[in-house]
């Protein structure tokens, strides 16, 4: 590590490199220099073998359909092991991926990931709405049934609204573990005809919260909505019996509420993870 590097910096420093040599250039012998020969991909490209071969595997696909795939960070913060980034990624089908023929479609696509680094090298990857809204482009959606649990297992036609996609970090408070784990419980069980009902008022179309865990406990919030700010002034402000109770049960846990850091803006995104069936989505949220 150069002097005066932080370990978190340095993760960063290794993140970048995914994008700026890897994925933007194609040198592909970064793969053996900075990622763990058993690193996880939980949403490779169907097909893909374990390990850097379907790290490489991936990225050869989608350099193969989109041959000018260009990545852009456009936003980074690090969390112990772990590094989120927003970006934005953009190219044109020019090749065929998956079986689909080149349509000369250009696309640009927003999303999320979240890597966790082990010993300055990449040991795990959740892309979130990543690679499957470049394909939901090209008329194609991830399915996850089946096989190891985060694995794609096809792809379907795609139908449903566009959800911009934001993630923020929450520390859990001290001894509020097991409270966390009760809330989750609520929220997938009693709770749930509830929870989802506020969802569609506040126009959310998915919600997860991952706990984590890097010398201290936080979780990963994920949201997607067409319009993540105003969706969380609705539930900010929201006078409604199940949103007051939720807030409270939020500040419980974690000394302050999702929803409202939320309202604020995209930030620097397992428990219970919710989303809303396509036939049921909410559209023309004000």
């Amino acid at each position: 590590m150069p002097i005066g590097d932080s370990v978190t910096e340095q993760n960063k420093k290794t993140i970048r490199r995914v994008f700026e040599e890897f994925v933007n250039q194609g040198v592909f012998s970064v793969v053996d220099e900075i990622y763990r020969e058993d690193m996880v991909d939980h949403q490779p490209l169907p097909g893909a073998p374990e390990g850097r071969p379907g790290v490489k595997y991936t990225i050869a696909g989608l350099r193969a359909g989109f041959p000018d795939l260009h990545v852009t960070i456009e936003d980074m913060s690090a969390h112990g092991d772990y590094v989120v980034i927003h970006n934005t990624w953009r190219g044109t089908h020019l090749g065929e991926i998956l079986g689909m023929a080149p349509t000369g479609r250009s696309i640009e696509s927003r999303g999320v990931v979240v890597w966790r680094l082990a010993d300055g090298l990449i040991a795990e990857r959740w892309g979130i709405d990543v690679e499957s809204n470049m394909l939901a482009q090209l008329g194609m959606r991830r399915l996850h049934r089946g096989g190891r649990p985060g694995r794609a297992a096809g792809l379907e036609t795609l139908a449903g609204p566009s959800a911009v996609p934001v993630v923020n970090i929450l520390s859990i408070a001290p001894g509020r573990t097991d409270r966390w784990r009760e809330l989750q419980a609520e929220l997938a069980g009693p709770r749930l005809a509830e929870y989802e009902a506020s969802r569609r008022r506040a126009g959310i179309v998915r919600e997860s919260f991952w706990l984590r865990q890097a010398g201290a406990e936080f979780v990963v919030h994920y949201v997607e909505a067409r319009d993540p700010a105003a969706a969380g002034r609705r539930l900010r402000d929201s006078a409604a019996p199940f949103d007051c109770w939720l807030r409270a049960a939020a500040h419980e846990v974690y000394g302050a509420d999702p929803w409202a850091m939320l309202a604020e803006g995209p930030a620097a995104a397992a428990g219970h993870a919710w989303t809303l069936p396509v036939e049921l989505a909410p559209v023309g949220q004000p």
